[in-house]
């Protein structure tokens, strides 16, 4: 009797430990469902971005460009980033003959590492792929652990609903795939689309959901947000859902996303300055970068032939904001010489005398200026020396 239950017990024992084996094997197994959405049309941090998470040197990432009827431009555009990204300028288009092509909807679809769909009419552009199949093949490309991309129409798609201009007249609702259980709105930053997606929350007739500024992103994987994305301080991503009675707009922390070979944090020094040209006239040499800036505003704003005293006044209150030198080799000198944007101008380390080697726009804020200058250093070197400064 005894022996019995021994072997019984050793029985059970060894089908729980063979059973959680195959659980764990299996949730190890288990694919994940990757979409990364973001506010604005596509650009080339977001394609590196889709890139880098396929893990593939050589990735196929196809363009869907349907939401504006295969517009050739926007064709081009993306064929440009491409070729920035390095990855092959897929495009699955659908606005041709079906004869047109040579392989299905389905063989271009199920094959590909990665699916970026751009912005434009998402009304027309779901219709379109409802009629063809495509809504159906792209979920089980989903499935199958494609990643789904998409800014603007190519965000609203993955979501139950969201907030577009796709019908005449007037901002609405319109209905996505539902791959995530919520609702969406890009162009978060305009404040119609703003004002309208917070009212349909509060008035129950959408769900709660998530908002993103042009440049900013979210990505999803199983259906949570895990990630959160941005290019600028200026622009963020948000959770927006009713609590207690009021629309709650949580604004999410983002990374920032930096094009390849910009310079880390650790790279380079910043420091910042907030002080206007007027009070550094005296200086007149060119061993540090901020003398050099001065040195050169002198030498080709304020020396400029004809003058006025309401156009110099202006130059002699132009504000630096900050500096940031690289390896002292670099420096980048932030100014508010423009209305729309920070100037940045560049100065390059000649045996101990600072060189100018041009200006470029920074961005709508210091932080964007910083950005650039991360991006754009080691280029600016190589144009440097390549000019035999």
């Amino acid at each position: 009797m005894r022996n019995k239950l021994s072997l019984s017990l050793l029985v059970t024992l060894l089908f729980i430990f063979v059973f959680n084996n195959v659980e764990s094997q299996n949730k190890r197994a288990k694919t994940d469902e990757t979409i990364f959405v973001f506010g604005g049309d596509i650009n080339q941090k977001f394609v590196q971005y889709v890139t880098d998470l396929t893990n593939k040197e050589n990735p196929k990432i196809y363009y869907l460009p349907t939401a504006s009827a295969d517009n050739p431009e926007n064709i081009k555009y993306w064929e440009r980033i491409c070729e920035k990204t390095g990855i092959e300028p897929l495009v699955l288009k659908v606005w041709v003959s079906s004869s047109a092509s040579n392989k299905s909807y389905e063989e271009v679809l199920l094959n590909a590492d990665a699916i970026v769909v751009g912005g434009g009419n998402t009304l027309n552009m779901l219709g379109i792929w409802k009629v063809q199949g495509i809504d159906t093949l792209l979920y089980k490309a989903l499935r199958k652990g494609t990643i789904l991309a998409g800014g603007s129409a190519g965000s609203i798609c993955w979501f139950l609903n969201g907030i577009s201009d796709s019908r005449p007249v007037s901002l609405s609702i319109v209905n996505g795939l539902g791959y995530l259980p919520y609702s969406n709105c890009p162009h978060y930053s305009d404040e119609a689309r703003k004002e309208l997606y917070h009212k349909l929350i509060k008035d129950k007739k959408i769900h709660s959901g998530y908002a993103c500024d042009d440049l900013a992103g979210v990505l999803f994987k199983n259906g949570k947000a895990v990630e959160f994305v941005s290019q600028s301080d200026k622009h963020n991503s948000y959770m927006v859902k009713m609590e207690k009675g009021t629309i709650q707009a949580k604004k999410m922390e983002s990374k920032i996303l930096l094009k390849r070979g910009a310079l880390s944090e650790n790279d380079y020094t910043s420091l910042s300055v907030k002080k206007k040209i007027n009070d550094l006239l005296e200086s007149d040499d060119q061993l540090t970068p901020l003398n050099a800036f001065i040195y050169t505003i002198k030498k080709f704003r304020l020396s400029k032939e004809g003058l006025s005293d309401s156009e110099r006044n202006k130059v002699l209150n132009i504000t630096i904001g900050k500096l940031f030198v690289f390896d002292d080799k670099l420096a980048g000198v932030v100014n508010n010489a423009y209305e729309d944007y920070y100037g940045l101008w560049y100065f390059y380390n000649c045996n101990g005398v600072w060189q100018s080697v041009g200006e470029d726009i920074g961005g709508e804020t210091l932080f964007e200026s910083e950005i650039t200058f991360r991006e754009k250093a080691k280029i600016m070197i190589e144009r440097a020396v390549k000019n035999g400064l």
